[in-house]
């Protein structure tokens, strides 16, 4: 990813991106738990508190280890499809127990129950970090609406709607990284998808009636988190 700096106001940048209070570290977003080495080039980051960064962990961890299982049918370690996965239920029993515990099978068909409140947590964080990094907007409150599917599950019609979100006539704030991205059309794809890494992670913020950030894990599980002004 080419590297953009952004030029908002400073004074968004000095609380935490999650939950808005003091700051100290910073914080990758996406999580590097979902990307495969080598890392891409200039990855993102947020300001973020001590407790919001480390305080996700666990839950980031679950996901991603989830969606690698998910896909493979399986929470045998060498079957999945991530070295890096594989590494982390080898070293990591418990969490391989606790996912195979969720998975069920029914006339030959594989099936995971999933966590569905710390699924959330983390794409809610994910959204909150875009948010702050692409369009400058500090959105540390609850959202007003947030919905996780498989891209699997989508009908054709709420398909094309995920990927192909409606043009707002409402800019981003001067001087933040979207507004400069729409400008000069970097690592944007014509839908205004920016692929953080091919086939593990990519994500589409943009305001209109509000912020709204789309987000692909693998292409496999999508989330769409929305703040209204």
């Amino acid at each position: 990813m080419k590297q953009v700096r952004s030029y908002g106001d400073d004074r968004t940048l000095a609380f935490c991106a999650f939950c808005g209070g003091e700051t100290g570290t910073r914080d990758h977003c996406p999580s590097r738990i979902f990307l495969d080495e080598p890392y891409p080039e200039n990855l993102a980051v947020v300001p973020a508190c001590s407790t919001c960064n480390s305080g996700f962990s666990a839950d980031e961890e679950y996901l991603a280890c989830l969606v690698s299982c998910v896909i493979a049918g399986s929470t045998a370690p060498e079957t999945l499809p991530r070295a890096k996965i594989e590494r982390i239920l080898n070293d990591k029993p418990l969490l391989r127990v606790r996912i195979e515990q969720a998975r069920s099978l029914s006339d030959g068909t594989t099936t995971f129950k999933p966590e569905y409140e710390r699924i959330a947590s983390v794409v809610t964080k994910l959204a909150k970090g875009h948010a702050l990094y692409e369009l400058h907007e500090a959105c540390t409150h609850t959202p007003d609406d947030i919905n996780i599917i498989p891209l699997e599950l989508m009908d054709e019609i709420q398909r094309e709607a995920f990927e192909h979100p409606e043009m707002s006539n409402i800019w981003p704030e001067v001087g933040s990284r979207a507004m400069q991205r729409l400008i000069e059309g970097t690592d944007l794809t014509i839908d205004g998808w920016i692929i953080v890494q091919p086939e593990r992670y990519r994500y589409h913020a943009s305001v209109g009636n509000g912020i709204d950030v789309r987000i692909v894990i693998h292409e496999y599980l999508a989330g769409h988190v929305h703040w209204e002004w």
